[in-house]
This record gives C-alpha cells, sequence and structure tokens, in this order.
C-alpha cells in the first residue's frame, strides 16, 4: 500500500533538489526538501537542516568546490519556508550565494513551490534564476505494480553574465512512479531555451532515476540523462551531454540520513568530461 510515510520519503528523494541524489549546490533547487519534511517512517518534522559539499572535474583542468547550508521551517502545516547559502570556488572564483523557496500545499497531495536565488559572483556560473514548480500525487492500487503516481511541472528562468546577454530557461514536466516495497521511478523531460545576444536555440532533455531500496536504512539511485541537469546542477546543458551516475542515502538515525553521489558527464559538442560528485548530511527536528 502506498501509505503517505512513503510518499513522503519517496517525495524527499525527487529531485536529487531533487532532490536521492540531491545536489547540494542550492543556488538553483527548489525547495523540495521543504516540502517533504519528515523522518524514516514518514512521520512529519517541523524543520529540516543541511549541509552539503560538491566538487567538479573536467579534463580540461577546471575545478570547483562548493559548500551549502539549506535550512527548511514549516510555517504552519500547509506551508514551508526554506533558505540556502552557498560559498566556495568555481572555476578559480570566489562564490558566495543564497536564496530562498515558499512551498504551499493547498490539498494533501498538491504542493506548489516558488522562489529564487542570486550570485554575488557572476564571471563564472549562474548570476540569478527564479523558479516555479506544481505537482500533485495520485494514490492508486495497493496490490497491483503501480501503487501511485506523481506529476509536477517545473519552469526556471536563469541569468548568465559570462557571455553577453546570455539567459536559460527549463521546462521540465516530470512523472514519478511509485512501485512495491518503496522503489521508485522517476521519468523527466522537457527542453532547455538558450538565449544569447538575442537569438534563441530549443534543446530536448531527459532522464531517470531509479530509488532502490536496499534496507529501511539504505537505498541507491542510479541515474541516466541526456541534455538535462537530472542530477548535475552546475553547468548548461544544452551541449548534447550524456551523464549517468548514481546516489546513496544511509539514515544514520530515524532524523539523520547521509547521502553521496557521483554523476560521469560526457559532452558530444567539444569532447569534455565532467566527474561531479558530492556528500551531504541533514538533520530533521
Amino acid at each position: 500500500m502506498l501509505t503517505d510515510a512513503n510518499n513522503n520519503r519517496c517525495l524527499q528523494d525527487r529531485t536529487s533538489k531533487v532532490w536521492s541524489t540531491k545536489v547540494s549546490f542550492a543556488l538553483i533547487l527548489v525547495a523540495a526538501a521543504a516540502f517533504a519534511q519528515s523522518d524514516r517512517d514518514g512521520t512529519p518534522v517541523d524543520g529540516q537542516i543541511s549541509f552539503g559539499f560538491d566538487s567538479q572535474n573536467y579534463n580540461v583542468g577546471r575545478t570547483s568546490q562548493v559548500g551549502s547550508i539549506d535550512a527548511a521551517i514549516r510555517l504552519i502545516p500547509s506551508l514551508t519556508l526554506e533558505a540556502v547559502a552557498t560559498e566556495g570556488v568555481y572555476f578559480g572564483d570566489n562564490l558566495t550565494g543564497g536564496g530562498a523557496y515558499l512551498t504551499i500545499k493547498p490539498l494533501a497531495r498538491t504542493y506548489v513551490t516558488f522562489g529564487g536565488m542570486k550570485n554575488s559572483n557572476t564571471n563564472t556560473t549562474v548570476a540569478w534564476g527564479a523558479s516555479f514548480e506544481a505537482g500533485h500525487g495520485f494514490r492508486l492500487s495497493s496490490h497491483g505494480l503501480i501503487r501511485g503516481l506523481e506529476t509536477d511541472f517545473n519552469l526556471t528562468q536563469r541569468g548568465y553574465h559570462f557571455v553577453q546577454s546570455t539567459g536559460v530557461l527549463l521546462v521540465n514536466p516530470r512523472l514519478v512512479v511509485y512501485l512495491p516495497s518503496d522503489w521508485m521511478l522517476t521519468l523527466k523531460g522537457g527542453g532547455i531555451r538558450s538565449t544569447v545576444a538575442g537569438a534563441s536555440q530549443w534543446t530536448p532533455s531527459g532522464g531517470a532515476i531509479l530509488n532502490v531500496p536496499v534496507t529501511h536504512r539504505l537505498s541507491f539511485s542510479p541515474n541516466v540523462a541526456f541534455d538535462t541537469e537530472l542530477s548535475d546542477v552546475l553547468q548548461l546543458r544544452n551541449m548534447s551531454s550524456r551523464g549517468f551516475g548514481s546516489g546513496a542515502r544511509y539514515w544514520l538515525t530515524e532524523r539523520i540520513t547521509a547521502g553521496a553521489y557521483y554523476l560521469r558527464v560526457l559532452y558530444g559538442a567539444n569532447h569534455l568530461t565532467d566527474n561531479s560528485y558530492g556528500v551531504s548530511y541533514a538533520l530533521r527536528f
């Protein structure tokens, strides 16, 4: 049976932020963690604070190391506020940034999230971003192969200053399929519109994440993606990219989790390769 506890645990694994392999480079996260605050058994909690570290290594010598803090608090049962802050070094430039996101739940299985972020340094990465996301869950059979579904839609606009007048619009519908024994399949589609000096180009994108519970405490999440940001949120994904990797999450206690991920991205347009990896620690209260 697809319980609300399972629903909360699965939703907390979405996006990486989304986000089982959630990338804690929280400048451009949607407030997925804020929406699905619960302990290991799915009991709602009032707040959550996450610490993360992410690193990238390109085959041309470019690197980044960024740390983040993500704090979410449930103001009232239907309203959650999330604040994020990041600091590190990105491609040789010192980076400091932050943002805020508000999540509203008008119904038990329906949510709306909106917010934005800004970086203090805009030479090598995102200067600013704004996002809107809405989703709804459906409970189906308690005995069949598909126990429930969730559909959601994310719209994100970003600005970059490393070339003249650069903007990126991400349009990403997503389908989450709840399977028996807490298995979960996330399918992501949509497109990316890149606009440089007034000229725009659309690129389709997609990906899939399979959440595989090994024990009540441990789960793995292998994933694949093309021209997208399924797990890696640091770069534009419209250069014939192909990515694959996996994440893991372990419940240290009923309210504390530790996670890690690895993602390798191959770019067909310029023969770049990128190895991304990170760790995270989350405490619920």
